[in-house]
C-alpha cells in the first residue's frame, strides 16, 4: 500500500514492534481515506496527532481526547467573540 501521510518507521524496530506500526498505520490510512471520500483532507494538526499514533506515541483515545479539546478551545473562542443571537 502506498502511504503519503505518515513518516516512514524509524530503524531498529524488531518485528513486534514494526508488525503493530503497520497495523496502527494501516489503521490511520484507512480513516484518512474514507474522510477524504466525503470531504477534504485532514488538517496538519489532525495529520500530526494520527502520526503520533502511528509511531506508538498515542493512543486513538488520546487522539480523540486531544481533538476534542483543540476543537472545544477553537470553537469556544468563536462563540464568545459570537455569541448566539436570541
Amino acid at each position: 500500500m502506498s502511504n503519503t501521510f505518515f513518516k516512514p518507521a524509524p530503524a531498529g524496530l524488531d518485528a513486534e514492534q514494526a508488525a503493530a506500526r503497520q497495523e496502527r498505520e494501516r489503521h490511520a490510512t484507512n480513516a484518512i481515506s474514507i474522510l477524504m471520500s466525503n470531504g477534504p483532507a485532514p488538517s496538519p494538526e489532525s495529520l500530526e496527532l494520527m502520526q503520533r499514533f502511528v509511531d506508538g506515541e498515542l493512543t486513538l483515545d488520546q487522539v480523540d481526547e486531544l481533538t476534542r479539546a483543540r476543537l472545544q478551545a477553537r470553537y469556544s473562542k468563536t462563540t464568545e467573540q459570537n455569541p448566539p443571537r436570541t
